[in-house]
Order: C-alpha cells, then sequence, then structure tokens
C-alpha cells in the first residue's frame, strides 16, 4: 500500500520591520534648503563645489563655508540659516568674510591648498585668484530686518522671498536669469569672463535714427531713437521693473513673466521662424552717446528737421535698457540649453533682431518722474492693446499718486512688513510665502480708513506736525511735500505698531503667528483689521497715549475668542475690542 507522505505546512515567520530611521525635522529644513538654493544656481549657469565641513584659517581667522558657486570668474560663497538673521551670528561671520572679501585673489589662492574640489575647479579655470569677482550670499528662509540688511551691506541676502523669485525665474528663462541675478550681486559685466582680458571700449554700438525734438511730441529734452538689436544683446543689458522681485519695491509695476506665454511664444519662434514684427519700448541710460555717422560729432535732435541716420552707443553694463514694452517678446529668446526648441533659438538669439524704439530722458530729471512717466506709457501701451489686470493697474497708479490714500496705506502696510510685530507675518510679495497673511483686504479696508488725510478718526488727526496742512496742498513745494509724507507714513507706522506690541504681549507671544493650525490661528485680515477698527476708535476718543497706556488696558486680550470672527467681521471685532478694553 502506497503510504502518502503527510506535510506539515509551515508558517513562514514574519521579517521584523526595522524601525524607520526618524529625521530631525530641522536637519530635513536645512537639507531642503541647501538643495533647492543649489538647484537655483546649477539652473543658472553656477557649478557647485563642495566646502562644507573645511575649516581653514585666513589672515587669523577661522572658520568653514557651506557653499562655494562658481560661473566663469564670478565665485559665490553661501552662508545658509533657516532661521531669521541674527545680527550676532551675522557680525561673528562678518569679520571673516570681510577679510576674505578684502582679499579675494589671495584667499583663493590659500583656500585651493585646503579643499580639492576647489583646487581642481581652479586648475581647469582660465582665469588667475586675482581676476575673480567674488560675493557672499547670506540665504535663510526669513527674511532679515533692514536694519540688518543695511548694517551688513556686504552681504548679499538671499532670503525665501528673493530666492523664490529666482527659482521661478530661472525655472522660466532658465540660464538667461543670470543676467538678472549678476544685477542683483552687483557683478561688473565688463570683468564678466573673457572681457576680463580685453582692453577694447567695451560699448554696444547701434546704428539706427533719430527724430526731431519737433515730431516726436514729446517735451524738450527728450530724444526718441529707433535702432534693431539682437536678442543677446537685449537678454544681457535689460532690465525690467517687476513689482515682484528683488528690487526696492518703490516705482515697480509690471507683471512677472508668465511661463506659458513664454512657452508658446518659443514654438512659434521654432515653427515660424520668424522675428517678432512689432517693435519693443525702452528707455536708454543718460549715458548713451547719439553721433552723426559723417561727422562723428553728437546729434542735437532740436536741430533736426528731419529723421536722421545716428550712430547709438550704450555701455555694456547691467541695467542699461529698461523694458517697458515688450518682455516676453524679448525673454522668449533665452537661454535653456535642456529645451529641445533651444538649438534653433540659440542660432536666432544672435542672428535675428527686434525694431527698438528707444527713450532718452533729459537731463533735469529725477527717478522719481522717470519712473511715472514709464509707468504712465507702460499702462497706454497695455490699456489700449491688451486689457491690463485690475491689480497692475492699481499698482501702477499708487506709482502715480503716492499722495493718495491708498498709496499711503499700502507703504505703510510695507514698512510693517519690514519691523514691528507683524514682521515676517505679511505677504506683501508675490513670491512671499503663501501662509502669511493677506495684506489685500488689509489695506484697503483696515488702514485706508485709518490713514486718510481727514476726519476725526484718522491718525492723521492725531498727527501733531505743525506743517502737517501741506501734505494736502497741491500748490506747496513738491520737496515739501514728499518730505512730509514721508514724517507722516513713519508716524502712522510707528503708532500702529505701538499698540501692536502691546497686543502681541497680551495675546501671548507663542500664539501671534500664521503657522498654527488654522483652528486655533488668531492672526488673520480680519483680526488685524479689527486691530486698525479699534485705533480708530481711540483717535476719535483721544486714547491714543502710546505703550503703556495699552500695555494695561490690552489685558483683557487674552480672554477673547477670535475665532468667533471671520470673513468681513472686523469692524464688530474692533467694536468689541474697544469697548472691552477701554
Amino acid at each position: 500500500m502506497n503510504k502518502t507522505a503527510t506535510r506539515t505546512k509551515l508558517t513562514p515567520l514574519k521579517k521584523k520591520r526595522k524601525p524607520k530611521r526618524q529625521v530631525d525635522p530641522k536637519v530635513r529644513e536645512r537639507v531642503r534648503q541647501r538643495l533647492s538654493t543649489r538647484a537655483v544656481f546649477q539652473r543658472i549657469g553656477f557649478d557647485w563645489i563642495k566646502s562644507d565641513d573645511i575649516q581653514f584659517t585666513f589672515d587669523g581667522r577661522t572658520g568653514e563655508i557651506d557653499d562655494i558657486l562658481v560661473f566663469e570668474n564670478v565665485l559665490v560663497i553661501a552662508e545658509y540659516t533657516t532661521g531669521k538673521p541674527d545680527s550676532g551670528h551675522l557680525a561673528r561671520k562678518s569679520i571673516l568674510y570681510e577679510k576674505i572679501l578684502k582679499q579675494p585673489g589671495n584667499w583663493i589662492a590659500e583656500y585651493a591648498g585646503i579643499n580639492e574640489s576647489f583646487s581642481a575647479a581652479m586648475a581647469a579655470s582660465k582665469y588667475q585668484p586675482d581676476e575673480f569677482q567674488l560675493f557672499v550670499c547670506y540665504a535663510s528662509l526669513h527674511g532679515a530686518d533692514q536694519e540688518i540688511e543695511t548694517a551688513f551691506p556686504h552681504y548679499r541676502f538671499l532670503d525665501g522671498t528673493r530666492l523664490r523669485y529666482f527659482d521661478a525665474l530661472s525655472k522660466t528663462i532658465q540660464r538667461s536669469a543670470k543676467h538678472e541675478f549678476f544685477n542683483y550681486l552687483g557683478v561688473n559685466l565688463r570683468k564678466l569672463g573673457s572681457r576680463i582680458h580685453s582692453t577694447e571700449d567695451d560699448s554696444k554700438n547701434f546704428s539706427g535714427y533719430l527724430l526731431p525734438e519737433s515730431n516726436s511730441g514729446y517735451q524738450r529734452g527728450f530724444k526718441v531713437v529707433s535702432f534693431y538689436a539682437d536678442p543677446a544683446t537685449l537678454l544681457e543689458m535689460s532690465y525690467v521693473l517687476r513689482k515682484d522681485s528683488w528690487r526696492d519695491p518703490d516705482g515697480l509695476y509690471q507683471r512677472i513673466l508668465i511661463h506659458g506665454k513664454i512657452k508658446s511664444m518659443r514654438r512659434y519662434l521654432t515653427d515660424a521662424k520668424r522675428v517678432f514684427v512689432n517693435n519693443i519700448i525702452v528707455t536708454l541710460p543718460p549715458e548713451t552717446v547719439i553721433n552723426d555717422p559723417t561727422t562723428g560729432k553728437n546729434a542735437d535732435n532740436s536741430q533736426l528737421v528731419s529723421v536722421t541716420p545716428v550712430k547709438i552707443s550704450i555701455p555694456r553694463q547691467a541695467s542699461m535698457i529698461g523694458l517697458i514694452d515688450g518682455q516676453h517678446r524679448v525673454f522668449s529668446y533665452h537661454d535653456a540649453p535642456k529645451d529641445p526648441l533651444d538649438a534653433e533659438i540659440a542660432k536666432q538669439r544672435m542672428r535675428q533682431n527686434l525694431l527698438v524704439t528707444g527713450l532718452i530722458f533729459p537731463t533735469s530729471w529725477t527717478r522719481q518722474q522717470k519712473r511715472e512717466f514709464e509707468a504712465k506709457l507702460f499702462l497706454e501701451i497695455n490699456d489700449t492693446q491688451a486689457r491690463a489686470k485690475t491689480l497692475l493697474k492699481q499698482s501702477i497708479e499708487v506709482l502715480l499718486n503716492p499722495f493718495s490714500t491708498l498709496a499711503i496705506a499700502k507703504e505703510v502696510i510695507n514698512r510693517m512688513s519690514r519691523s514691528g510685530p507683524l514682521n515676517g507675518l505679511l505677504q506683501t510679495n508675490f513670491f512671499d510665502p503663501p501662509d502669511r497673511i493677506k495684506t489685500s483686504s488689509i489695506v484697503s479696508y483696515g488702514l485706508r480708513p485709518l490713514v486718510k488725510t481727514d476726519g476725526d478718526d484718522s491718525l492723521y488727526a492725531a498727527w501733531s506736525h505743525k506743517d502737517k496742512a501741506l501734505l494736502t496742498d497741491r500748490t506747496a513745494s513738491q520737496d515739501r511735500r514728499n518730505e512730509l509724507l514721508h514724517f507722516y507714513i513713519e508716524f502712522c507706522a510707528i503708532q500702529i505698531n505701538e499698540f501692536l506690541i502691546e497686543a502681541k504681549m497680551a495675546i501671548g507671544p507663542d500664539k501671534w503667528r500664521v503657522s498654527t493650525p488654522k483652528d486655533r490661528q488668531i492672526l488673520g485680515p480680519t483680526v488685524v483689521n479689527g486691530f486698525f477698527v479699534c485705533i480708530r476708535q481711540l483717535v476719535e476718543s483721544g486714547n491714543l497715549l502710546g505703550r503703556q497706556h495699552y500695555a494695561k488696558k490690552l489685558t483683557p486680550l487674552a480672554t477673547v475668542n477670535f475665532s468667533t470672527y471671520t470673513s468681513s467681521a472686523w469692524k464688530s471685532l474692533g467694536d468689541k475690542l474697544f469697548e472691552l478694553c477701554f
């Protein structure tokens, strides 16, 4: 009889899972910051050189460098922090960096003997140590206070907002973003790359036409020229006053580059292989030289009776050509090695020419006059050809009417975002962190009524400046009005911040933030506007009495359930705060 073997079914042993390695969130944040910063540098053409954990001594000072990034003969030392820039830390590191910046060539030569990766990069470079332009970038996730940036001018502060701007710009126009980044760093274009070995006059020359002054329609002193320029030159020498960029926000009005629009225009360039036929509108610097090609002498448009051929010479430097209209047409020629279309567009960058109309301002014009003129011209062009967005037009109106209540309110909120208890908590820039407090409704509904230049509930009523009436007097000296506007904005920011400082202390500094879960978050547009309504009532009742007074009166704020006030309930919140505390 056959016996069937009985097999015992074995239960597979369960493998013990290794516990997941816990990564310190602060370490993860630090690594993410470094990688994202390096990605921006590398996208615009810089090479990264490993440098962390390598200690060195230079001129009697010892330290380490977080990152080194190199493009041609531009060398950037990057220092990182995930916290808010601290003056103590900056001061300690500053001693070493100042020594390096004073003797960059000596430091490069010495450091190459310590860091093998750096030594190999320098050996492969076409440049000697003394031929490098060296910069120190202090990269933080949070913005530095204006006082700190002023105290350490040798640093280039690459905070979260500026980094996000260059990240977005480099993703849209890739390597061509280096031109604006060089401008941000302060790179001398005349000594950039192989130009440092050239002794030739480094101006860019164009053949064009000068319009007679009587035919232009502009006031005396204006010059209007037309010429053809290759896109490569315009990419290098142009600047755009984008209102959400790294520049000083005063006088900025243009929109950021639209990635989809750039992409479709590049498709046109490769498919049609034709240049854009409509002209680019620019402003040219006062250093522009316009000569009669037959005599070699300066051409005077006030003496012309007809359009005259001229030679136009512009210094080859950053920010020489201001793009008023046509930025998308210019930047569609950007340098993008990884883009399949770039092989064709690279040919067109040098070969094709764009028709440019250039305006040169009268020599007597101030910076403010120039910005106002550019903004008006931009609005005229975009309002007749492609309807400008409402927010963009509002920004231009603020520039054109600096004494308006809206302009004053926006400047006050800008100051409060840079210093005071709301520093780092407000979103005043497109590239500010999205979790910050939106400010459009604060400016329109909270601040405008508080800073208006009439009424018994406005800070203007509490302002005791002896000449304040001149602020609203259009017949008064413009310089004096500008001075008074500065004083009034400063007064408003100080008075508001004094109230908010004590409100923060009463509520609790640990709750005074926007990073808490939304259901427990106190700060937001409704609450901030509620504070402003309360301040208006303080002004009207004569109780605008300073921090010591607020410190005593605002203690009941700790008992207020702010979460019950939502949306547009700031008026009822402000009334409640005034009733409860005052």
